[in-house]
């Protein structure tokens, strides 16, 4: 594929698949003026003003392909979490080059959680399996060792970004385990998460999730929604 990498990512993961009347949407790392930054973000580092900005700009866009018509400019809330439109579920996440968001309307969804990530190199990768995939040995899933760890690794994540606007608990990489299934041999390889702790009401150790993911340059992106 051709174009930029914030290109060559929408285009991969133009076919996963949304809840019900959402959206995905990315827009690269670039300069933050074209955003009014709240406060806090104002005394941060021009990189973390960048990487937010960007973010900023994929979920308006993602809020207007998904067809809300308000203004859709985001701000901080009280638990440093995006504060959404009334009605609106959303994620943000972002690499160092590319931001993207993914957004449903309230009813249609009941979390949403999304995580972009550089694929790690193989040393890394060596590294932190361990702690990603605690206890479970690596290469079951079929992929080169740097996109199974990564892929572990940005499932955990999404699922812990879908979990926690819900029940406020920090889990480790622990509270879940990954398991890999492949439905043929050109099929994808599918991503399934279960708790392996109790994360809340209606969230119980055992529960299942599928995080769907697309690979393309050089990053691994994951969406997971209920």
């Amino acid at each position: 594929m051709s174009g930029t990498p914030t290109d060559v990512l929408a285009r991969a993961a133009s076919d996963l698949p949304l809840p019900p009347g959402g959206a995905l949407a990315f827009a690269p790392v670039g300069d933050a003026a074209a955003v009014e930054l709240p406060e806090p973000i104002r005394r941060c580092a021009q990189r973390r003003q960048a990487t937010f900005a960007a973010g900023r700009i994929a979920a308006q866009e993602a809020l207007c392909k998904a067809g809300f018509r308000g203004a859709a400019a985001l701000g901080i809330g009280d638990d440093g979490l995006p504060d959404w439109p009334p009605g609106w579920l959303g994620s943000i996440s972002h690499s160092d080059d590319t931001a993207a968001a993914l957004v449903a309307p309230v009813g249609c969804a009941r979390l949403l959680g999304l995580d972009l990530e550089r694929i790690v190199t193989a040393e890394i990768a060596v590294q932190i399996a361990p702690e990603i995939m605690p206890g479970q040995p690596v290469g079951h899933s079929g992929l080169l060792l740097e996109h199974e760890v990564t892929c572990a690794f940005s499932a955990k994540e999404a699922l812990y970004k879908a979990l926690y606007p819900l029940t406020r608990q920090f889990r480790d990489f622990s509270a879940a385990h990954i398991g890999w299934q492949k439905d043929g041999a050109a099929a994808p390889v599918r991503v399934m998460l279960t708790l392996t702790e109790d994360w809340g009401a209606g969230w119980a150790t055992g529960t299942v999730f599928e995080a769907l993911q697309r690979t393309a340059a050089g990053h691994v992106a994951t969406i997971l929604w209920r």
